[in-house]
């Protein structure tokens, strides 16, 4: 349980963390090409995107003990963006974090990037734990 927990809380700071960053970057471009320097966001909109990275991050509990592998694992993967992908889109329209589809292509590529980045982090950390818990064996090995 704790394994979950720990999985849904990395994960939902790390996509808000990426989606401001990306939100960021995306007015500093703007700000760059036109000179406008006014940015204003309702009030509902850093809590819809804190929302919005928790709704994504509880599906990769699908992985958690996964010992699958090969096509049935690539699967997974691509139903699991497929579906992070249709919902980070649903919560851009619904919370108005776009106002062109050039804005909304904006938000695609900013989804596969944090995409990749949220698998990479969490592989890296899941990797850390896995090394701490096998170093933690290795020096009881060596007391006995």
């Amino acid at each position: 349980m704790m394994v979950k927990l720990k999985l849904i809380f990395n994960q939902t700071l790390m996509i808000s963390s990426a989606i401001l960053f990306g939100l960021g970057i995306q007015e500093l471009i703007e700000y760059l090409a036109t000179g406008d320097a006014y940015f204003t966001w309702q009030w509902y909109i850093p809590l819809s995107i804190i929302f919005c990275a928790f709704v994504c991050s509880v599906p990769s509990l699908i992985f958690i003990d996964d010992y699958s592998s090969g096509k049935v694992y690539v699967l997974k993967v691509i139903i699991h963006f497929i579906c992070i992908f249709a919902a980070v889109s649903l919560f851009a329209f619904l919370f108005d974090w776009f106002d062109t589809l050039t804005g909304y292509l904006v938000i695609a590529v900013m989804i596969v990037v944090i995409y990749g980045f949220t698998w990479a982090a969490t592989y890296w950390l899941a990797k850390s734990d896995e090394n701490k818990i096998n170093n933690a064996l290795d020096d009881l090995r060596d007391e006995e």
